[in-house]
């Protein structure tokens, strides 16, 4: 795997996270749904740039 998609990998996972953890705080829907569109697209670009 190339550094790249390492890095991108886990940044995904730490938004993911970060917006899992905003819902469980009851933040603002439309906060939490702007973290979980990010971290959507966050995902597709580590999977392309996985298939690359």
């Amino acid at each position: 795997m190339d550094t790249s998609t390492l890095l991108f990998s886990s940044l995904t996972a730490c938004l993911v996270w970060v917006t899992f953890q905003a819902w469980r705080m009851g933040n603002e829907r439309r906060d939490v749904v702007l973290l979980g569109v990010l971290s959507g697209l966050m995902g597709t670009g580590t999977a392309v740039i996985a298939m690359l």
